[in-house]
């Protein structure tokens, strides 16, 4: 298969289109020309050359310079990396097939209501979510496997996860475990609220949320935790090197593969939709989970239990 790749950063101007070319046309904006983001979008070109009869035309814009292109700007899908590249498409409101990757369901449901009304006519206007959130019900499935007999889990929301409270109350009693949420917002005082939550809980797990509220939480959260002697299960690899006994989340591999899929199997004409990651990255910290007596497995070990259940 013939690939026609340009990928050009921080271009102010239209990829020329023509030259016979029938294939179908790919626009990245990133958010920005760095590593993680570009990273995205050479994995998926380079997934996408394992299928084999179809041709793609890519171009790939910076957000900053994809806000001056004209409005007759014409592309079969445009893939947004990144929450600043989903803003820059999002108030462009054009007539074309967005997908949205590396972006929070907290952070999608902020900018479909202020530029759509809602999730459900961003839906209808054509635009798709791959969440970076991983489904809480891998983390609390983890949990189990981690600490036999667990009976409460502390669970901390923000402003925005808060809409998800019923739903992550009934899969935690679905497995047997009691839940005490916890939710945070910016005005306050988060060790106040988080302390009692953390002291009765058997493992804690905090869900994504505003950037603010993600940072304003996580040091107080790994320093109640290492007070308590209670494991927290992280959402990024970040959370696992400042202390969380475990960290389950999207890496850009599996981000990249499951971007490539829907790429190969999308319908211009069918409505957006929001879909959760197909796929989990897992690691631990085992400095932590030998100072609070914790026998670890395999990463493999546990890949496999939370796969088959």
């Amino acid at each position: 298969m013939v690939i026609v790749n340009l990928t050009i950063f921080l271009s102010s101007s239209l990829i020329a289109q023509g030259n016979g070319f029938s294939g179908e046309r790919i626009t990245f904006v990133v958010s920005k020309s760095s590593t993680t983001y570009t990273n995205v979008v050479e994995l998926v070109q380079k997934k996408l050359q394992n299928y084999t009869n179809r041709d793609y035309l890519y171009s790939t814009f910076e957000a900053k310079s994809f806000t001056e292109i004209n409005q007759d700007f014409e592309s079969d899908l445009i893939v947004t990396v990144g929450t600043i590249a989903a803003e820059a498409v999002m108030k462009k409101n054009l007539n074309a097939p967005v997908l949205m990757v590396l972006l929070t369901d907290s952070a999608f449901s902020v900018l479909a209501t202020e530029y759509y009304g809602s999730e459900v006519e961003a839906h209808k206007s054509r635009v798709s979510l791959i969440t970076l959130d991983q489904p809480f019900s891998r983390s609390i499935k983890l949990s189990k496997l981690l600490i036999p007999g667990v009976k409460t889990v502390g669970i901390m929301t923000g402003p925005a996860s808060s809409k998800k409270n019923e739903v992550i109350y009934n899969q935690a009693a679905a497995e047997g475990i009691a839940s005490k949420i916890v939710t945070i917002k910016l005005a306050d005082n988060p060790v106040h609220k988080l302390e009692p939550i953390i002291e009765a809980s058997d493992v804690f797990i905090p869900l994504p949320d505003n950037r603010l509220i993600n940072i304003a939480t996580a040091k107080w959260i790994l320093q109640l935790s290492f007070r308590y002697k209670v494991p927290v299960i992280g959402y990024s690899k970040t959370y696992l090197d400042a202390g969380a006994l475990a960290a389950i989340y999207s890496s850009i591999e599996n981000v990249a593969q499951q971007t490539a899929q829907f790429i190969w199997k999308f319908k211009p004409d069918s409505h957006g939709h929001s879909y959760e990651p197909a796929d989990f990255s897992i690691e631990f910290n085992r400095s932590v989970a030998g100072n609070l007596n914790i026998r670890l497995e395999s990463e493999h070990f546990y890949r496999h239990q939370l796969k088959v259940k």
